[in-house]
């Protein structure tokens, strides 16, 4: 048995015996300790079977006894083995996760790593990623990174590249006499191509999940603009080989110079895999016509379910793509939206409200941190809740939700019975204003699993009313507050 790692360092010293009752006379006289699992510790001589596995775990690329002995000698083996042995020999033969959980912090001792419960895909995935980070492209052989791909594919279901290299730029021409040629630097076309990954992609058929930086990491006074460009070319080579991940759920490019017309070039080939789950660019450069096609995206796939793009460089029209999407009822079950950090006007406010109080199921979760709401923008993003019935978590942190904002967002909860979680955080909002919002979201809460009354989601001024005809006060009004009813006679 493997005390030292399959009883944990915190089990064995919670249940350790105190110094207190050591130094006690009864404990002091015992001869026997049977918590104390290294008594035998330079005491003993090792058997026989220690020398043995030591002289084996010298020559496993000779020899490969694992096929042959007994699971306890294995297990002593694992413990001996070095943790340089070549990934060809030991990857197809070693099981054990405490040898791969030493290989890893023995490569990678920088890094730290929590809650793995998959050591060996953690391990291969870790070494597959530092070859695509760091390897020349300008002398990257495909056939090489093809074998170790196949290689470690069956053990893989997640790939992180925080940096991808550039390939060495074009010179200009030899100019020749009897030619006229354009030699300037500046007028030599720019390639931002960086290693293909469409052969190594390939060849991962378990792969669940990519995230992809292009940049360079720790260029410091070689910094150039170009280290953080890359081109169309770049985008058709992934697409080229997510085209064979058939598991393929969460994609993510962040940190990037990812534009519109890039965005659209990887959404095209996206909608196509409706194994995809999540969509994550945050930090990168969409803009608004990248979100009129992520709209398009959200409208026609059939399985996506989160869209983070935070930090993207939209606006109105932006807004506007996704909006129109979510009121046509896409056919994705939309489940969360995350819209941090894009500085949004009173229009898009307006949008947000006149879209969002429209769709009854998707998404849950709406996600606006410090997105610059103040005023009416906030006013409007608050009463959306008024009739809004699917959100059941809005995320408002870093806006100004103070003055009349605070008002409508009270009216809004208490006629709300679905949202569970409102995020408030650094919203200047009052104590008083804050502990009404936690009384009504514990009463909510309360409410979960029990049938609510028609006209406890419909104000009484709308019941005998066919829906639509709610919208007569038309939300892209910019005076018009979700929730604030204008002077009216009900029907009787």
């Amino acid at each position: 048995m493997k005390i030292p790692y399959v009883v944990s360092t915190n089990t064995r010293r919670a249940y350790s015996t105190s110094p207190f009752m050591k130094s006690s006379q009864p404990e002091a006289e015992r001869k026997i300790v049977a918590e104390d699992f290294e008594w035998d510790d330079n005491v003993t001589p090792a058997p026989l079977t220690y020398f043995a596995a030591l002289e084996l775990s010298r020559n496993f690329h000779r020899i490969n006894p694992l096929n042959d002995i007994l699971q306890k000698d294995i297990n002593m083996l694992m413990d001996l083995y070095p943790a340089n042995i070549p990934l060809r020999d030991c990857v197809p033969s070693i099981k054990d996760e405490q040898f791969w959980k030493r290989s890893f912090y023995t490569k990678f001792p920088s890094r730290k790593e929590m809650g793995v419960t998959f050591w060996k895909g953690k391990f291969l995935s870790a070494c597959l990623q530092d070859y695509l980070e760091n390897v020349n492209p300008d002398i990257y052989i495909e056939k090489d990174a093809v074998e170790l791909a196949v290689l470690v594919s069956p053990y893989i279901y997640q790939l992180s590249l925080n940096q991808l290299q550039i390939v060495r730029q074009p010179t200009p021409p030899v100019p020749f006499e009897d030619k006229i040629e354009d030699t300037c630097v500046f007028s030599v076309p720019k390639l931002y191509d960086h290693l293909p990954l469409e052969a190594p992609l390939a060849k991962l058929y378990n792969l669940q999940e990519i995230s992809l930086v292009f940049g360079i990491n720790n260029v410091e006074d070689g910094y150039l603009p170009r280290y953080f460009e890359f081109s169309i070319a770049d985008c058709e080579s992934l697409c080229r080989g997510l085209e064979y991940l058939t598991n393929l759920k969460i994609f993510r490019i962040n940190r990037s110079n990812l534009d519109s017309s890039k965005v659209k070039v990887i959404l095209q080939n996206l909608v196509k895999k409706d194994c995809i789950e999540e969509l994550d660019f945050n930090h990168c450069k969409i803009g608004d016509y990248g979100m009129k096609a992520l709209g398009g995206f959200i409208f026609v796939h059939k399985n996506v379910k989160r869209v983070r793009i935070a930090n993207n460089r939209f606006k109105e029209v932006g807004v506007q793509g996704i909006a129109y999407a979510l009121q046509m009822n896409p056919a994705a079950p939309i489940e969360l939206l995350d819209f941090s950090l894009n500085p949004m006007s009173l229009e898009c406010a307006t949008i947000f409200a006149a879209a969002f109080v429209r769709c009854k199921e998707k998404p849950q979760t709406l996600i606006v941190n410090s997105c610059g709401f103040t005023g009416a923008s906030a006013e409007k993003m608050a009463g959306l809740l008024s009739l809004n019935r699917g959100l059941t978590r809005l995320d408002m942190a870093a806006n100004n939700l103070s003055g009349e904002a605070e008002k409508t967002l009270i009216r809004a909860l208490e006629q709300n019975k679905k949202v569970l979680r409102v995020d408030l955080r650094k919203t200047y909002i009052s104590d008083e204003t804050q502990k009404k919002v936690d009384e009504l979201l514990e009463r909510n809460r309360s409410l979960v699993g029990q049938e609510t009354e028609a006209s406890d989601e419909i104000p009484t001024l709308y019941l005998n009313e066919p829906e639509y005809l709610i919208w007569e006060y038309n939300p892209n009004n910019p005076d018009y507050i979700p929730g604030r009813y204008p002077e009216r006679v009900p029907e009787i």
